[in-house]
């Protein structure tokens, strides 16, 4: 196990704090299964369930409360950062109803009249945002957590909470402020993306992924909106809509015209489209 990981178990243990992992279930390769098998749940909550995301709880994060019996496992995941699975946390007393209702009061960031979901179980996210917070303002974010170790994409980064305890709603997001850089915009934006993919075009997602790695073909179709200067919402939805129907997907009228502009080119892409996808069926 990792040397930064093993100091940080060790002081936690030291402490007698209970363990716990924030896990992304959407991570390659799956991480619940590899938790599970390893005798490693204590108990466990998946946080979207039981809110106004739930049909999204298949792929939505989970709360392990840790089998601390069974430790020597989980290195199956600390010495895999780079698979960005979640993160770690300590806690004096694993009251799982209240740290479920803890994450579930930030499950989304409204900015600007935009609602999105926050990717709290995103370690690069997480870590980012802690490292700028000061420390009288990590406890907002962390609640009743008394510490976290998340990998930043370089390194573990080890935070700990000052003012552990319940900050219930209304409270201030001050991590929502933060700027982020533009590949953890993109990273943000790839994950609403497949997640409004299962919820709302189930059908085609799982055909599409029976032949190909959804996460790559995504990758390609972002590649392509960022060509085009295509990034409101709507924008992506529709290209991702219609990338999704396999006779529509190679069609002419995706390229854009010379001098087009992109809220032209999106204009007439749409409108083409929608009619050949209307008279098909």
């Amino acid at each position: 196990m990792n040397d930064s990981v093993d100091h940080w178990l060790s002081e936690q243990q030291a402490q007698n704090r209970q363990l716990l992992l924030v896990i992304d279930s959407l991570a390659e390769p799956a991480p619940l299964p590899r938790l599970f098998s390893a005798d490693l749940v204590h108990s466990y909550a998946n946080l979207y369930q039981g809110t106004e995301v739930a049909e999204m709880a298949s792929v939505g994060p989970w709360l392990i409360v840790l089998n601390e019996l069974n430790l020597t496992q989980l290195a199956s995941l600390t010495d895999a950062p780079e698979q960005s699975w979640g993160w770690l946390a300590s806690v004096e007393h694993a009251d799982l109803a209240a740290l479920t209702q803890h994450w579930q009061a930030r499950i989304f960031s409204d900015e600007q009249g935009q609602r999105s979901l926050y990717r709290f179980q995103d370690n690069r996210i997480v870590a980012r945002h802690l490292a700028e917070l000061d420390a009288s303002q990590r406890p907002l974010l962390l609640g009743p957590l008394t510490s976290a170790l998340c990998w930043d994409d370089h390194n573990w980064q080890w935070f700990d909470n000052e003012q552990p305890g319940e900050y219930p709603e209304p409270f201030e997001k001050p991590w929502l402020s933060i700027p982020e850089p533009e590949h953890v915009r993109r990273a943000v934006t790839h994950h609403n993306l497949e997640l409004w993919l299962w919820e709302s075009h189930t059908h085609a997602t799982t055909k599409l992924a029976e032949t190909r790695v959804l996460s790559e073909w995504l990758d390609r179709q972002l590649d392509k909106a960022k060509e085009w200067h295509w990034h409101s919402e709507p924008q992506l939805q529709f290209l991702l809509r219609y990338q999704l129907e396999p006779a529509l997907a190679e069609h002419p009228a995706w390229l854009p015209a010379d001098q087009e502009t992109p809220e032209a080119h999106y204009s007439r892409v749409s409108s083409v489209l929608t009619s050949s996808l209307s008279a098909r069926d």
